[in-house]
Formats: C-alpha cells, structure tokens, sequence
C-alpha cells in the first residue's frame, strides 16, 4: 500500500518532470546533421561532456569532433555536405544553418588538427560563400566541390 506521503512526493516529481522537462529541452539546438561512419576512437564534445561517437547520433551546432591515433569519423550534414575525419582530428562545428527558403545559408567550422575531407553539399551551390573553414594558419573558404585539408605536422 502507498502511503500518502510517498503518493505526494511521486505526485510532486511527476509534476517537476513534465514542467521542468519542456524548458530544457527548448534550451537544446536542432540536430544538423548525423553520424555516417566511426573507426577506432571517435569522440562527440557537447556543453563539457565527451563520449564515443556512435553511428546515427545527432550533430548539433558547437559540437566537436576528433578522433584518436587510429581513429576515423564521417558525418553527414542537413544540405547532404559530408565531413570525413582521419586520425588525429579535431573539428568544432562552430556553426551551421541550412535554411533556403529563408536565405539562410552557413556552415562554419574550426580544423584545429588532422585531416578533413569535405565534399560540399547543396549550400555550396546555393551560395557559394557560405562554407568556411578556420585553422590555426587561416580561413579557407570552399566554393563547392570536394576540399581534401590537413593541418598539424
């Protein structure tokens, strides 16, 4: 038998759940893209927590990517672009929008290290400035087409 008490505090958890649930995931970004492939070791980085990247897991704006020393991982993104990691990588999606109808066209990004094999989707040729890449040594911009990049020794 339940007692009163233990009905009122399932009662008041239930209702903190369905009132406080809502509001954080509003507080969630839409998924951009998805996990295509992983190799080895492959990370996902997302507000302070990193865990093994996992075929078909979300990709949300501000995430990062790498991969370990024997490590590879492609993603597909919203407007069908691709990202293809070899070992020793690591991207942060700093920011991607692919919005036509509302002219919204970006996909920004930081290649800190490693190798990125990016074959440019349907914003590329919507609008051919919409794709950059930052790296320590500078920006490069992709204007459609496939871009084969690698940065560290």
């Amino acid at each position: 038998m339940i007692s009163p008490h233990n009905y009122l505090l399932r009662a008041s958890c239930m209702v903190a759940a369905v009132w406080i649930g809502p509001a954080l995931a509003e507080n969630l970004p839409e998924p951009v893209g998805h996990v295509a492939r992983v190799e080895g070791a492959a990370y996902i980085s997302s507000r302070g927590y990193t865990n093994a990247a996992k075929v078909g897991q979300a990709i949300v704006p501000g995430v990062g990517l790498s991969t370990g020393a024997e490590g590879a991982l492609g993603v597909i993104l919203g407007d069908g672009s691709v990202l293809s990691f070899g070992p020793h990588s690591e991207l942060t999606l700093d920011d991607y929008r692919f919005a036509p109808a509302a002219d919204e066209l970006r996909l920004r990004a930081t290649l800190n290290r490693g190798t990125l094999n990016l074959i440019a989707g349907d914003m590329a040729r919507l609008d051919p400035q919409a794709i950059s890449i930052e790296t320590p040594d500078g920006r490069i911009g992709v204007r459609g087409g496939q871009v084969l990049m690698k940065v560290g020794p």
